[in-house]
């Protein structure tokens, strides 16, 4: 039924409804993937994201952990295609073809590890008996608030149009090539005892797989412009593109880690890199043990830091 405007509602502030095709997702039928009402606070009603790649090709057939890492990947370029980000996130669907508790269990650990967490969001899980594409086991609504750019009300976690995310497999390569980057302008005196194809397949078939993998993802030609691991309560990695020193990712990074490790993180660096260690100071970190460098590979003095809160 077509009804009458409320008469408490003036003309000028009725809503108005942009819908957003994402160019890099797969072309949805007969649907947007976004839309954007455009009055007072701006909110995002996301279509479901699914786990296909731009070629409509699913993405982890059998394996939902999969899917839901490829799904929570598309959610975030739905997003930015719109000028938010999985932070700004207020409610979400997260719809798992299953009964089992356990396989939604899994699932749910992609979603807590996602940029969602740091932007606490109201969100249903669900098991479902099937969902709309052929294989298809993991798909998630949502509805987001897209901020207003121009008066700087961006969260953390997409500053400088940088967003921070879990890694996939995908991700290995880039990963691995900015660690040999930054490694080399920040260490040039220290000797790697790896070969550079030796580093790219440790983060392939080791670190991404195995660890908690984050990369810092910047728009346009940029691509992974930093990584971060984190295993057990290690902060194994943190490693920035040297062009991207200075903008501010080093320290959401490490913003990111005490969120995901709230009781205490600690880390290896070399004694050499004392940029290094005024970085880990300034964000609370305590030297704690100095070694010769007989514990690590390179055979370099290092020293640990620990942070508690």
């Amino acid at each position: 039924m077509i009804g009458k405007l409320p008469v408490s509602v003036p003309v000028q502030e009725l809503a108005v409804i942009r819908r957003v095709t994402v160019p890099s997702l797969f072309a949805p039928p007969a649907y947007s993937h976004a839309c954007v009402v455009e009055t007072g606070t701006r909110l995002a009603f996301l279509a479901g994201s699914v786990p296909l790649d731009a070629r409509g090709e699913l993405i982890g057939a059998g394996d939902p952990v999969r899917q839901a890492e490829q799904v929570i990947a598309n959610l975030t370029e739905q997003l930015r295609e719109v000028g938010s980000d999985l932070a700004h996130v207020l409610v979400t669907d997260v719809y798992v073809v299953s009964s089992e508790p356990a396989v939604l269990s899994a699932v749910w650990e992609v979603v807590e590890a996602s940029g969602l967490s740091t932007g606490p969001h109201a969100s249903t899980l669900i098991g479902v008996a099937c969902l709309g594409y052929t294989g298809q086991l993991v798909e998630i609504t949502a509805t987001a608030v897209v901020p207003e750019t121009e008066e700087g009300a961006r969260d953390a976690s997409t500053a400088n149009g940088v967003v921070l995310r879990r890694a996939g497999g995908a991700d290995a390569r880039d990963a691995a090539d900015v660690w040999l980057r930054s490694f080399a302008a920040a260490l040039p005196g220290v000797v790697r005892p790896h070969s550079d194809d030796a580093v790219r397949a440790w983060f392939r078939d080791v670190v991404v797989p195995r660890q908690e993998t984050w990369v810092a993802e910047a728009g346009g030609d940029s691509g992974v412009v930093g990584v971060m691991v984190l295993d057990d309560d290690m902060l194994e990695q943190l490693y920035l593109d040297p062009d991207w020193r200075g903008r501010g990712l080093g320290d959401r990074f490490v913003a990111l880690a005490k969120e995901r490790r709230p009781r205490g993180l600690s880390l290896w660096t070399f004694q050499v890199n004392r940029p290094a260690h005024r970085f880990y100071e300034r964000h609370g970190f305590v030297a704690a043990e100095y070694t010769d460098g007989g514990g690590n590979e390179e055979r370099e003095p290092d020293v640990r830091y620990v942070w508690r809160p």
